[in-house]
């Protein structure tokens, strides 16, 4: 049985589609508008716009000013390569129909790249998102300290990717997992392994990477097993994983008592293990000029891109 929460259609793509909005509905005003924002790629997408002194229009200048004029159509698919042209004429037919000053038809797919009828369509007012691209958004809103969530909007978060996970709508076995690692790239060499929050959401890849040092890591293990909520108790569990325990505690590395997820991965001399011609330099700036870090708590790049690329935004074009 499904373990997220999110079961009331039996269709797919209508449980999908409630599942989402459910959650978008549930969060402050401002996460909404940078999840949509990021599915949109409108770093500066507004649902509701907040003036003060509005002098403009006429005489009087109103003390504020609460404005919305936004219509979203959503149209998802669980399927890859099932958006179809006449269904996306019909909905753009349905927003032409409409006065809001922003429309929009989002298309949400589980596609690794931008279908060819989107592509075809070439409307300004179409845009599409994988929920890969989805998944990505909720950990950079999760990961970032700059927000104040809520529990109840960090569980609801975590529940629409578990959902997706296992919907297969995330993931392929060819992607790697990037992690932040300034302690984790160094335990890596030493454990051969990455300890991370219990019940924390991976998708299933086969590899993971370290992001540590302004750079992503050249050694590429290949993820061998792993452990979903383990108790760390001295003495208690078997074979590799009494055996990581029982060393990290001894090490005082980790808090005995205290639940984790393991990883066990490859060590850097296995034949398992990739190993890149050189780091990968990240140069990823803000729109202000800033670095800015490749990832904040996971994300998941192509393995034949990360082959390939000599800086992070190789990885991020398609």
């Amino acid at each position: 049985m499904p373990s997220n929460i999110f079961s009331t259609y039996s269709t797919a793509e209508n449980r999908i589609t409630a599942s989402v909005l459910a959650v978008l509905r549930s969060l402050s005003l401002g996460r909404i508008e940078r999840i949509l924002g990021a599915l949109m790629e409108e770093s500066e997408f507004e649902l509701v716009r907040f003036e003060n002194q509005i002098a403009k229009g006429g005489d009087g200048v109103p003390d504020g000013l609460i404005a919305s004029s936004c219509r979203i159509l959503l149209e998802t698919k669980t399927s890859r390569n099932a958006v179809k042209l006449p269904q996306l004429q019909r909905h753009l037919a349905k927003l032409r129909g409409t006065n809001e000053s922003t429309r929009v038809l989002l298309v949400l797919t589980p596609d690794d790249h931008r279908p060819a009828v989107i592509e075809e369509l070439r409307e300004a007012s179409v845009t599409w998102a994988s929920f890969s691209t989805l998944d990505q958004a909720i950990e950079e809103l999760i990961a970032d300290k700059k927000e104040v969530i809520s529990e109840r909007e960090e569980f609801l978060l975590r529940e629409l990717q578990t959902m997706l996970l296992e919907e297969a709508l995330i993931g392929s076995t060819k992607d790697v997992l990037v992690v932040p690692a300034r302690n984790a790239w160094p335990e890596y060499q030493r454990i051969h392994a990455y300890v991370c929050q219990a019940s924390r959401p991976f998708q299933k890849v086969e590899r993971m990477a370290f992001y540590s040092a302004g750079q992503i890591q050249a050694t590429i293990p290949r993820i061998l097993d792993q452990r979903d909520s383990v108790q760390f108790i001295f003495g208690k569990h078997e074979g590799w994983v009494g055996e990581l325990i029982d060393r990290l505690l001894s090490e005082k590395a980790r808090e005995e008592g205290a639940t984790y997820k393991i990883l066990k991965l490859s060590n850097p001399e296995d034949p398992e293990t990739l190993v890149l011609k050189a780091p990968v330099f990240n140069d990823l700036r803000s729109e202000r000029g800033r670095p800015i870090a490749f990832t904040q708590n996971q994300r998941y790049v192509s393995l034949e891109k990360l082959l390939k690329a000599q800086k992070t935004s190789d990885l991020l074009q398609d």
